[in-house]
């Protein structure tokens, strides 16, 4: 158990009122108050309202990811916070459709920037908002959507 001046429970509760602020959710049974939360591989939040607050069935690599959002480690070892787009996972389908983990590296004192990640999730939440799951399924299946560029 942590302690309330543990630098990782402070980053991680902040990140946690940020984003259910905005109407996410916590996903799986950690609670990010927890030393260990950042290194549960179900750890983190996803966004409900992604393909219209559409429920869709589990489908294993099939079934479009929603917005969501997590501590992970970096290309160096480092860790980092990061969001990753409504779609399709693993380069599969249009650029999109695609998905990539946008990367926001901690702060000096330990915590996360919260201000260039709600400005990229004004855009993201508004386009997984909007996303048809069906029309996402179809690019991951039948290859790019008309007039993309990939």
């Amino acid at each position: 158990m942590t302690t309330p001046t543990d630098p990782r429970f402070t980053r991680q509760r902040s990140v946690h009122e940020f984003l259910t602020a905005r109407g996410w959710h916590l996903d799986g049974d950690s609670d990010p108050g927890e030393a260990w939360f950042a290194n549960d591989p179900n750890a983190g939040w996803h966004y409900p309202a992604s393909f219209g607050g559409e429920r869709i069935n589990e489908v294993s690599d099939t079934t479009p990811v929603p917005l969501q959002g997590y501590f992970t480690f970096g290309e160096e070892g480092e860790e980092v916070f990061t969001i990753v787009a409504a779609g399709n996972l693993r380069g599969s389908g249009c650029a999109e459709h695609d998905t990539r983990e946008r990367f926001f590296p901690l702060t000096a004192d330990g915590g996360v920037d919260l201000a260039p990640v709600a400005a990229l999730l004004d855009t993201l939440e508004s386009r997984a908002r909007d996303l048809d799951a069906r029309a996402v399924v179809e690019c991951l299946y039948f290859g790019p959507c008309p007039g993309s560029a990939r």
